[in-house]
């Protein structure tokens, strides 16, 4: 959800690069946490902030969505989501606007996740060693190889299994 809030802080850039030079070659510097930042693209950023534009506007926004992943539980979260979305709508940010829209249609979803440790890792571990599997045997004649491949390189297969024809 948050790639839409970073899609909405490039479009808020794009159109402000005409108006504000500072903004030139700082796309990967806007879209940027402040934590993965190096010191050359901090320095940067901390030039456009006391600008106080509307690039620097939209990624506040961003990182301020950011902290409901902090809160422990449904009711909190949404209620911070709430007062994030209601200060977006009165900014004066159109594009920050379209995604706070677009996220208010996913908001039980998101909330649902706050206080939670559940997460999919466990599904994207086994997608990627399937799609390993795929890359190095360069495909599978049918679904019954890769089925077969998918267990034997999991462990799933017992291999002292009696065979019946």
């Amino acid at each position: 959800m948050v790639r839409f809030l970073t899609n909405a802080i490039d479009i808020t850039r794009r159109a402000e690069v005409k108006n504000e030079p500072i903004l030139k070659k700082s796309r990967y510097t806007v879209l940027k946490r402040l934590d993965t930042m190096t010191a050359a693209q901090r320095a940067k950023f901390d030039q456009i902030n006391t600008k106080n534009i509307k690039t620097a506007k939209a990624w506040k926004m961003r990182e301020n969505f950011l902290e409901l992943y902090e809160c422990s539980t449904k009711e909190a979260a949404d209620a911070f989501f709430q007062r994030w979305y209601a200060n977006v709508i009165h900014s004066n940010c159109s594009a920050m606007k379209i995604a706070a829209k677009t996220l208010i249609n996913h908001l039980d979803g998101i909330t649902n996740q706050a206080g939670s440790t559940l997460t999919n890792a466990k599904a994207e571990q086994n997608n990627n060693n399937i799609g390993r599997l795929q890359r190095v045997a360069h495909g599978y004649r049918n679904f019954t190889n890769l089925r077969t491949a998918i267990l034997f390189f999991n462990g799933k297969l017992n291999l002292h299994a009696k065979i019946t024809y």
